[in-house]
């Protein structure tokens, strides 16, 4: 009499599987435990099933933990009491990667304090819901582009310089309005990128840029990063022209999937992980090279990266002569401003003595050079360092705390007055047709 069939055919004859050649070699092996272990068949397929059930029974329980345990973090620790900073996305417009359009988000900091950021409808950070193409007849147009200096998140959105230039002009009976145009991370190369993509079609009256110490060297090397490749570059070789790279259209990746758990965002952020293991996640995930060492940090970039001021000559002169033709083409006035070496003032000692105070000397001489208006920082935080010795920036962050903003918008609105608007320029500077019209209304003296 033909035996039944064994728990052994029972778990793999009758198994999709065993359409594949090397499934149906289990067929000898079960007619052997047929032969030697005949008491198999009814005892063995209930135990080999019975351990089939417990094993696919604590996977599914352990599968279930994690998730609700993550999703307890997610909501509860990490959603309500320890909330990291919120999510910013990006998206490309026009050529142009900047911040989705219409989004809110706050930003924690380590003193407690909070941070509002407001994204227009244009996808900048600013107080005002949508920059307007059309022109107000008699109201003066600035345009402020930079990188997270401009896009300040650190500060809200009306305590940022180029608020503090809007402010200080009405203040003084000048009808204005001032777009900001800041993108984390973007180096001088992509300033001109959005000159000439995104603000020339507002027809400004006047375009300042703000340089930052890490704009030059980020601006021609290939800084592998989540947004690196949406910037414009500009490759800079001895005895030959520059040559623009376009910007890649961004898109989003496994990092921005990261990045939408507020968990992720904790641990990797609040924590200053992001720093610790910057090195490891630029080799391993970017592909990149970045080496952090502090001890090699100043102004918030490595000297080791800016050592290059043939090349970082070359592609100031290069930026600011593009800028400057554009200036002259589109009749809007320029006006350049850069940060100071603000450890050399803290310090007391010479700017000129770090290596980040070549930059500014490279960027002062080649405006001075094109007959570019151009303020070192440097000047302003000294003289008001000397009488009040309240630093510029936090205590956990090398960007412009209020003070700094406040600062900067001054001193670029003083040098804005007195080049534009006084009816006198300064001998180097070129007076916009666009500009005539906007003297202060305000009496002399008042």
């Amino acid at each position: 009499m033909a035996l039944p069939r064994s728990g052994c055919r029972v778990l793999f004859a009758d198994h999709a599987l065993t359409k594949d050649a090397f499934i149906e070699d289990w067929h000898v092996v079960c007619d052997a435990f047929d032969r030697l272990l005949p008491g198999w068949q009814s005892k063995g397929r209930r135990v080999v099933l019975q351990r089939f059930t417990n094993l696919f029974a604590n996977i599914i329980i352990a599968t279930v933990s994690v998730l609700a345990t993550l999703g307890v973090l997610e909501v509860f620790v990490f959603g309500l009491v320890l909330k990291p900073d919120d999510v910013l996305p990006n998206v490309t417009i026009n050529g142009v990667v900047r911040y989705l359009p219409n989004t809110e988000a706050t930003f924690r900091h380590p003193d407690g304090r909070e941070s509002r950021v407001s994204i227009n409808a244009d996808g900048w950070n600013s107080p005002k819901a949508s920059y307007s193409v059309d022109r107000v007849p008699g109201r003066l147009r600035i345009a402020v582009i930079g990188d997270s200096y401009v896009h300040a998140g650190f500060v809200n959105p009306e305590e940022g310089y180029p608020e503090v230039i809007e402010r200080a002009l009405q203040q003084r009976g000048v009808d204005a309005e001032v777009f900001r145009f800041g993108m984390d991370g973007a180096p001088l190369s992509q300033y001109l990128h959005v000159l000439r993509r995104e603000v020339l079609r507002y027809q400004p009256d006047v375009v300042v840029v703000g340089l930052i110490h890490n704009d030059f060297d980020e601006s021609y090397r290939v800084r592998k990063s989540r947004t690196g490749s949406s910037f414009m570059k500009i490759a800079i070789e001895a005895g030959q022209e520059p040559i623009e790279t376009p910007p890649v259209e961004f898109r989003p990746g496994l990092a921005d999937a990261l990045r939408n758990f507020a968990a992720f965002r904790y641990l990797y952020y609040e924590t200053n992980l992001h720093i610790a293991a910057k090195s490891v996640v630029s080799r391993a995930f970017w592909g990149g090279d970045d080496d952090v060492a502090l001890e090699h940090i100043s102004s918030a970039v490595d000297v080791r990266r800016i050592g290059d001021h043939d090349r970082n000559r070359s592609l100031t002169r290069y930026v600011f002569g593009e800028m400057k033709e554009l200036s002259a083409r589109e009749g809007f006035g320029l006006l350049l401003m850069m940060d100071g070496v603000r450890e050399a003032i803290y310090a007391g000692t010479d700017a000129n003595a770090y290596e980040v105070g070549a930059l500014n000397r490279i960027a002062g001489d080649t405006a001075m050079t094109l007959q570019l208006p151009f303020i070192d920082l440097q000047e302003t935080f000294s003289a008001d360092w000397k009488q009040r010795r309240e630093r510029f920036e936090f205590s956990y962050d090398w960007h412009w705390n209020e003070r700094g903003n406040q600062l900067v918008g001054e001193a670029v609105t003083g040098l804005l007055v007195e080049t534009f608007l006084n009816g006198t320029t300064l001998e180097f500077a070129r007076a916009p047709a666009r500009l005539s019209g906007f003297a202060s209304r305000r009496p002399a003296g008042g």
